[in-house]
């Protein structure tokens, strides 16, 4: 039955040539969908905790397997991450809707969609490749700028002042930088996924749903920064979890920020309905 639940199971973009669908509209929510998101993250693992802890073991393995690569191994890193989130949106997509669900949905993005979410990967990579320069060279300047002041004046606390005030500072405006940064890459693997639709275009609207509820989007970036913080932890054993909630949020802010058709939305309910009709009219006759 066409509908927005067998929408990844098409061919993908490059194996044929039909038209990306028409864009949802973007609406805007209020801040507290920012925990929103979260809870319905945590909704999502408890309706399937063994599939998602599975999951998330395999995918982190591959990630660690991938980082020991020398020099290329941050590289591929950056690259799978988007190939790996629009799995896991696939994986929430069919939990949320009660489907069959494996673990190889999971790594769908491999082999459906790979140059959209390969892409986004590329450019997340490029941008956080720009705010490490920016950071280092804002934070090298001001250290060396400090030095030089407190050589030259010999007062050796003016130069450590402007220092720390310096690499503050850098600090500073590469965290800035790294919100839109994230508010563009966010959103892209289910729009990418669901939506047929190339990397840039999946970042824009991405940005876009993140900056008209800007609020509920901060909100949400700081508790998935704190349950990364407390991961730590653990040695990192709680990433088994926090994977599989931050995926389910994820879909969870897709599915609220943009306005998808009704027939979307029902498409999945329909479905025991109609299954189930033949089969009471086999048991009456």
């Amino acid at each position: 039955m066409p509908g927005h639940h067998n929408r990844h199971q098409r061919h993908a973009p490059w194996q044929d040539a039909h038209i990306p669908e028409e864009l949802p509209p973007i609406r805007h929510v209020g801040v507290g969908h920012g925990v929103q998101w979260i809870s319905e993250g945590w909704s999502l693992f408890l309706r399937r905790p063994g599939l998602w802890l599975v999951t998330a073991f395999l995918q982190t393995l591959l990630i660690l397997l991938v980082l020991l690569v020398p020099l290329l191994g941050q590289v591929g890193a950056h690259l799978l991450m988007p190939i790996l989130s629009a799995g896991l949106m696939v994986v929430a997509h069919r939990v949320d809707y009660n489907e069959p669900v494996a673990v190889a949905d999971a790594f769908t993005g491999f082999k459906e969609h790979a140059p959209a979410v390969v892409n986004v990967g590329v450019w997340y990579m490029l941008g956080w490749m720009l705010i490490v320069a920016l950071g280092l060279l804002l934070g090298g300047g001001a250290a060396l700028s400090g030095m030089a002041v407190g050589m030259e004046t010999h007062y050796a606390w003016l130069g450590t002042v402007i220092s720390v005030f310096g690499i503050i500072l850098a600090v500073t405006i590469s965290l800035l930088l790294v919100l839109p940064l994230v508010m563009s890459v966010w959103l892209a693997p289910p729009l990418a996924v669901f939506h047929d639709i190339p990397a840039m275009t999946a970042m824009k609207q991405s940005f876009l749903a993140s900056w008209r509820s800007l609020p509920a989007f901060i909100v949400a970036f700081f508790l998935v920064a704190l349950m990364l913080f407390l991961t730590s932890l653990t040695l990192g054993l709680a990433l088994l979890v926090v994977i599989p909630v931050m995926a389910g949020a994820t879909y969870a802010a897709y599915r609220d920020l943009f306005e998808l058709p009704q027939a979307m939305a029902e498409s999945a309910p329909a479905a025991p309905s109609t299954t189930s009709e033949p089969s009471s009219e086999t048991s009456h006759g």
